[in-house]
């Protein structure tokens, strides 16, 4: 027997080991520790996961008692060819209630192990997770064969069946990955981003009406927040009901939150004179750079209510807008706002102020309407 054929057969042995593994593999108890332990009513989802034969077809949820789910998890037996034989990663996956990865419980006597045997240590988990948290990887474009370079000295039939001693991980994705466990770390990340996650944006999905909407709305977790800010934006019949909601995640001690919701409002939205003064109304909750953001976007309109105006020369007055923002309030205000007689009184006090730069860039404001 030459050695090609020899390696043909050790895989075929190893694929058959891995399937008699998983059509005798009991349904896994579920732990009492974990995310296990936390409180809540579960619910079993049953879907037919064809790249995944072995784990559990089954997605279970747990719920608050409004119905608001807390996470999503299943039970993943899935295998690891490496060193001419399948290793088999055992542990529960899980999803937050958007999607998003949460995180791994391992089964008490199955820890992870690397391509030299040895167990994962505390670090090693840490990484782990933080890698399976990054949506955007590296790991995401790569197909397994990207992962080692193989020396000239391996057999081409042999290449992907050697260990970490033998082959070296590829230089670019060392930092993405955990030491001796690039194709763990692969695995599992195409498992969290995989049809799983797909299944549970579906059961989310198929649930869409307006009470869901707001319990997501109502939730303390910025993703949550982030979840049915993106649904509106994609389901825009939503939009009059949420369009506060929105407006209130500006807001948000969580920048990208903030900022995601901010972006969301165009001109087209701020026609309704309603949300310009409650969008104005924001201004003295948020940062700078927020603040700026929010008079960009109000500059941005053909027209401007004018209580909108008043209130932002209100908050200029009182030191909640610097001096850097009058240019931008100036922007906006129209000949027509300076019939209005507090506007102009504004205006009046603005154009002898002590400040030199605030006296002419207000009297080329009152110049440029003669």
């Amino acid at each position: 027997m030459n050695s090609n054929t020899r390696y043909i057969i050790q895989g075929i042995i190893a694929g058959l080991i891995v399937l008699s593994a998983g059509f005798s593999d009991k349904p896994p108890e579920k732990p009492q520790t974990g995310y296990w332990a936390m409180n809540g009513n579960l619910v079993t989802h049953y879907f037919a996961d064809t790249t995944d034969t072995l784990s559990g077809p089954e997605i279970y949820e747990l719920q608050d008692d409004n119905g608001l789910p807390i996470w999503f998890g299943r039970h993943i037996f899935k295998d690891v060819c490496m060193s001419g034989e399948c290793k088999m990663i055992r542990l529960w996956l899980f999803w937050d209630g958007a999607g998003n990865f949460l995180g791994i419980q391992l089964h008490e006597t199955e820890p992870l192990t690397k391509s030299d045997h040895t167990e994962f240590d505390s670090t090693d988990y840490k990484k782990l997770e933080a890698i399976l948290g990054d949506s955007a990887s590296v790991l995401k474009e790569l197909n397994p064969e990207d992962l080692i370079i193989v020396p000239d000295s391996i057999n081409p039939y042999q290449a992907y069946e050697v260990d970490g001693y033998t082959a070296a991980t590829q230089p670019a994705i060392a930092g993405a990955v955990v030491k001796d466990a690039v194709y763990t770390c692969h695995t599992l990340w195409h498992t969290v981003y995989g049809p799983a996650q797909n299944a549970i944006q579906k059961i989310n999905h198929d649930r869409l009406n307006e009470n869901y909407l707001s319990l997501w709305f109502n939730s303390p977790n910025p993703s949550y927040n982030s979840w049915a800010l993106l649904i509106v934006k994609g389901f825009q019949e939503f939009h009059i009901s949420f369009s506060l909601n929105i407006l209130n995640c500006i807001k948000s001690e969580n920048e990208a939150l903030a900022k995601q919701a901010l972006d969301y409002f165009q001109s087209s939205h701020l026609q309704e004179i309603v949300l310009q003064k409650k969008m104005a109304e924001l201004i003295p909750d948020v940062s700078t750079r927020e603040k700026y953001d929010i008079l960009w976007k109000l500059t941005a309109l053909k027209a401007i209510d004018e209580e909108v105006v008043l209130k932002l020369l209100h908050f200029f007055e009182e030191e909640k807008l610097d001096v850097g923002s009058l240019n931008l309030i100036f922007r906006m205000i129209s000949a027509e706002h300076l019939q209005n007689k507090k506007i102009k009184q504004h205006i009046d006090t603005l154009s002898t102020h002590e400040n030199n730069y605030i006296r002419n860039l207000t009297r080329k404001l009152t110049e440029g309407f003669k």
